[in-house]
């Protein structure tokens, strides 16, 4: 709300996966809009009445994203400093009623599961995971994460829906919904880092097993030879 204190140009930066010095010029189109306030050496502050019209400017910002070539496992390192955060602060501020959306998803997750396509099953991951940023409380974070499921999604959906990988999917979920449900801080952070370890290795082996793509040296990414 008005008066927010957004993170720093750093972190939001390092979040969406952009340079500093890009993030700072979306902060300072924002500020001519009069959605954000932007102090020397103190921060950015949220000024609309409304804080809306700022998510929807920093979503314009996002949607360039999309239009990038990127690292895909900087997109995960992304996701899960956003993801961390944001399940402790859900842990630490749900009502029990605030869960109902993440008890929904994990039934048609459990459904989904038996199928033998994996594209349904992401759908309602990526919403499960959206509930749990809904729940925290920031809007910019849902808008940012959004975001970067959205890039990740394909690549999720290639992934071969072996029976064991279904079974840790989903009981990685279950366990995320239960350190929720018991409002574990702590405990929702290990699931939560444990569940994204599992994507990432997974794609990881993925990437590696497909012809004609080469690991380039030192940095992790992945081309095509």
């Amino acid at each position: 709300g008005p008066g927010e204190r957004l993170p720093s140009i750093r972190d939001l930066a390092d979040q969406v996966g952009v340079k500093a010095g890009a993030m700072r010029d979306a902060l300072l189109d924002a500020q001519g809009k009069g959605l954000v306030k932007v102090l020397p050496r103190a921060g950015a502050f949220v000024q609309a009445v409304d804080d809306t019209p700022t998510v929807a400017a920093l979503a314009n910002g996002a949607n360039g994203l999309r239009m990038q070539d990127h690292n895909l496992f900087h997109l995960l390192e992304a996701r899960q400093l956003l993801e961390v955060a944001c399940v402790r602060k859900a842990a630490a501020t749900r009502r029990l009623e605030d869960l109902l959306p993440l008890r929904e998803s994990l039934t048609e997750m459990e459904r989904l599961a038996a199928a033998k396509t994996r594209s349904e099953f992401v759908d309602v991951d990526v919403d499960f995971h959206l509930a749990i940023a809904t729940i925290a409380g920031n809007p910019v974070q849902v808008t940012i994460l959004r975001t970067l499921l959205g890039l990740l999604q394909p690549h999720l959906t290639m992934l071969p829906w072996t029976e064991d990988r279904r079974t840790t999917t989903f009981g990685s979920h279950v366990g995320i919904y239960e350190a929720l449900v018991d409002g574990d801080v702590e405990q929702a952070e290990r699931e939560m880092h444990n569940h994204l370890q599992i994507a990432y290795d997974n794609l990881l082996k993925h990437v590696q097993s497909v012809p004609g793509v080469r690991r380039s040296a030192g940095n992790g990414s992945h081309e095509l030879q």
